[in-house]
């Protein structure tokens, strides 16, 4: 199946917010991965599908350890947990001293993500920089979904990333991992925000575009994170979600669904 890498490229204007937002309505089963080596978010806002706390043992600190001798993509299911709602998730780790585990092995996660027969992954990658250890999962991706915000310095150093993930990625010319840009702003602007960042990628011959914006809804973002009650399946946040799900099956060929699409209700 597919591996969407979910990174931004100054801060994280909204990483995490949007790769749940994307794994709740992807129309196939998802894993929603926290790869980010800065740590992970989900076991402190989530509950486990059972109504008890997630395991803060289980997840990418334990799969390292287990994958030391071989990452077959069967094992990455064993460290796996599900979320209140149904939402399949690999927990993060819980410090940026445990990324260590993953040390030279960045790689190989990678492919067994990219190899999992039965579901897509929705990778968290934080903030990824040329020293980050996830962005050597890039070469493994199906999509790379940079996320910005739309200020004049976002905009300025998402151009910057995607030139060196370019570079990077499609040495000589060779095909890599398409790149898409998902703006994060105020609904007011994003129709001509994203017209000035497709222009300036196109001006400067940079193989990416906008596919969409996702609004700053922070109700709608602490619903998802489990901070609020309400449908969060209603707000403004999921539907620019399901509109980005939409664009990237459109675009890309990725995330068809094999089953009617539906909202994974994500309660804390």
């Amino acid at each position: 199946m597919a591996l969407i890498a979910v990174a931004s490229a100054k801060g994280a204007p909204g990483v995490s917010t949007a790769a749940l937002a994307i794994a709740a309505v992807w129309p196939r089963r998802s894993l929603l991965a926290e790869v980010d080596e800065a740590g992970g978010d989900l076991v402190y806002r989530h509950a486990a599908d059972t109504g008890q706390p997630l395991d803060p043992r289980i997840g990418m600190l334990s799969l390292a350890l287990a994958g030391r001798r071989g990452l077959p993509p069967a094992l990455v299911w064993e460290h796996a947990q599900r979320l209140n709602g149904g939402q399949e998730a690999l927990l993060g780790l819980a410090s940026p001293e445990q990324a260590t585990a993953w040390q030279g092995t960045w790689p190989l996660l990678g492919r067994a993500l990219a190899a999992l027969g039965d579901a897509d992954v929705i990778a968290d990658m934080g903030r990824i920089g040329p020293r980050s250890g996830p962005a050597e999962m890039l070469p493994m991706a199906s999509l790379i979904l940079l996320i910005s915000g739309t200020t004049a310095e976002e905009i300025a150093a998402l151009r910057e990333r995607i030139a060196a993930l370019a570079a990077r990625l499609s040495p000589n010319g060779a095909a890599g991992p398409p790149i898409a840009v998902l703006l994060v702003g105020p609904k007011r602007e994003h129709v001509k925000v994203a017209a000035g960042v497709n222009q300036l990628l196109l001006r400067q011959q940079l193989p990416a575009s906008v596919i969409t914006c996702l609004p700053l809804d922070a109700l709608g973002a602490a619903q998802l994170a489990g901070r609020k009650g309400g449908r969060v399946e209603k707000s403004e946040l999921m539907r620019a979600a399901r509109h980005a799900v939409a664009n990237i099956a459109g675009r890309y060929r990725l995330g068809i669904p094999d089953r009617p699409q539906h909202v994974q209700e994500v309660r804390s």
